[in-house]
């Protein structure tokens, strides 16, 4: 075991390399088995099959800079035995890793952030109980939040985006839907957050199809949520983000009696166009500087897109890591003309957090997602709104985005709490509440 002044000195000077981006010379401090230890305390959902020791410090990096801005310094060092702690001190915060040395050097590397209540949230204004949403085939968990008081309460169906989510929308620290619950409940609105079938069930390739996937069931939790009796069966609203607020008119127009309509980030069309493809380039690489290999594969993506856009597959073919049927289905929906077709206001929120001389393809893609919505037919009492300086989560932060950043936390933006409550309560029944 390392002597604790050599694991604080190992330690400090670790975490010095790594605040000033030194990604190699920090793990040069690693010793040959911490490397593996290091990439395995990655998040599992950001790691790649090729991803180093040096990539995730790097990630690591960038995922901070964008939830706390600029590095400040390293901070206190607290060591116990062979482990210890090193917090790193940001412009807007501060986060702590964890760090194992022994004789050869740092054995491990790891941070265990975790979820902050948001400052608008009063815990003594609302409850919650466990729910269950019947869904045919499967039972779906779920949590209602049901303000105190006699109600009857407004009621929101929150709908989740693409990939595998609990109730919560859990993606590391970061707890979109329990933030706009707890946030709306303050304010005297009901919600239901249910867990995406994907999460429990398995769905055959055959059956993955937007309905199966998403809209049958955020249905029959409109149907629960309309049951319960501090909500007002009358003012009951869906709310989907990304994916989940593209499929919220087909979710209103399938239901046939929500009060009203939002979709958080959620577009206007059901795919990427081939033409929008070079915002691909900054998945592959942070500034968009793309090797020969690199800008083959982004060709590659842009033919599928026109395949996908042209209908050029099969069923069962996989595309893009989905079935053939999925983009069937979506190739048969049109987000904006049923949005458009329905006697219920819709919220829009889209959002625009990007360094615009660094990505300007990024920037017009927003862009022209917000043009979509604003200049679309939308019914009477319909808002369209643009968050500048707000990421695909509706948070605050730094540009560039990465999503590693909700690996450190952060809540949904206090203004698109307050835009949505207002904006419920301008539309809802008249009676609710009173």
């Amino acid at each position: 075991m390392a002597p604790t002044s050599d694991t604080e000195e190992t330690v400090r000077e670790f975490a010095t390399r790594f605040l000033d981006g030194s990604f190699a010379e920090a793990v040069e401090l690693v010793a040959d088995d911490g490397r593996d230890a290091v990439v395995v305390s990655f998040p599992d959902e950001f790691e790649e099959e090729s991803t180093t020791a040096e990539d995730a410090l790097e990630q690591y990096w960038w995922g901070l800079y964008a939830q706390y801005g600029d590095f400040d310094a390293v901070g206190e060092v607290v060591v116990d035995g062979d482990e210890a702690t090193v917090t790193f001190r940001f412009e807007s915060g501060t986060e702590t890793a964890n760090v194992v040395v022994d004789g050869d050097g740092v054995t491990d590397f790891s941070f265990a952030p975790e979820y902050d209540v948001p400052e608008y949230v009063d815990e003594s204004a609302f409850g919650e109980r466990s729910v269950t949403v019947d869904a045919g085939d499967v039972t779906l968990d779920g949590v209602l939040t049901v303000p105190d008081g006699d109600g009857p309460f407004p009621g929101v169906v929150y709908v989740h985006g693409a990939g595998i989510h609990d109730p919560d929308g859990t993606a590391g620290a970061s707890k979109l839907f329990k933030d706009l619950a707890w946030g709306l409940a303050t304010e005297g609105v009901a919600s239901l957050r249910y867990e995406k079938r994907l999460a429990a069930h398995d769905v055959d390739d055959g059956d993955h199809t937007l309905d199966t996937v998403v809209v049958d069931d955020a249905v029959a939790a409109l149907d629960t949520l309309a049951a319960v009796d501090e909500v007002d069966g009358d003012a009951v609203f869906v709310a989907g983000h990304s994916q989940g607020g593209m499929a919220a008119p087909r979710i209103a127009d399938r239901h046939g009696g929500v009060a009203g309509v939002v979709n958080l980030d959620g577009s206007a069309t059901t795919g990427l166009d081939p033409e929008d493809a070079d915002i691909i380039r900054y998945e592959f690489d942070r500034d968009g500087d793309l090797d020969d290999e690199q800008e083959a594969q982004l060709e590659a993506d842009r033919e599928t897109l026109r395949r996908i856009a042209a209908g050029e597959f099969e069923d069962d073919e996989t595309l893009v890591g989905r079935p053939g049927v999925w983009h069937r289905t979506l190739n048969e929906y049109d987000p904006e003309a049923t949005a458009s077709g329905l006697d219920v206001p819709v919220f829009v929120a889209t959002t625009y957090r990007v360094d615009e001389e660094a990505r300007p393809e990024v920037a017009a893609f927003l862009r022209g997602r917000f043009e979509a919505w604003e200049t679309a037919d939308l019914p009477d009492g319909s808002q369209v709104a643009l968050y500048e300086g707000l990421d695909h989560f509706l948070q605050e932060g730094y540009v560039p985005t990465t999503p590693l950043s909700l690996s450190f936390g952060g809540n949904v933006a206090r203004d698109v709490v307050s835009d949505l409550v207002v904006w419920i309560d301008d539309v809802a029944p008249e009676s609710v509440g009173s």
